[in-house]
């Protein structure tokens, strides 16, 4: 199977970027306050910030077939961090109907080689259950012992 036509997203993206992210956020409320903020940070920073990383399979009439999202980090320099730079992917969504034919493959393999390109010693991400077989793949590895703060209802 030759690998799907991929590009790196930009701020006409947005919309589609936003629907491909609700869906796999399906248990959020639609009030969420979010969506709109997510929408416009796309619109703002794709193509302008060498931070923020996206890549998009296309689809027919301007859809997107799959996305790909990534924040690239800076902190200081270490063995897992020579460059002083770190990525967290995090987004990698293929719309239902254009599923099992590669597109989450060539996004993410397209966002990891752009994040390695722009120094960063380790990428990180959070698999789902049906995921995590084709990161696997991509040479990803789960690392024991990663905890994460969050700031509670009354802190936000």
């Amino acid at each position: 199977m030759t690998a799907p036509p991929v590009r790196p997203a930009g701020p006409e993206d947005a919309d589609e970027l936003l629907r491909l992210r609700v869906a796999v956020l399906d248990g959020a409320r639609p009030a969420d306050d979010w969506r709109a903020a997510f929408r416009d940070e796309m619109r703002a920073r794709l193509g302008t910030d060498p931070d923020l990383l996206a890549f998009v399979a296309p689809a027919d009439g301007g859809a997107l077939a799959a996305c790909a999202i990534g924040v690239v980090h800076r902190c200081y320099r270490g063995p897992s961090h020579p460059t002083g730079r770190w990525a967290r992917i995090h987004t990698v969504v293929t719309d239902p109907a254009h599923r099992r034919r590669g597109h989450a493959r060539a996004v993410t393999t397209a966002l990891v080689r752009a994040l390695r390109l722009r120094g960063c010693g380790s990428i990180e991400l959070r698999a789902t259950e049906a995921g995590a077989p084709l990161y696997r793949a991509l040479g990803f590895h789960p690392v024991d012992g990663y905890m994460t703060l969050r700031p509670g209802p009354a802190e936000l």
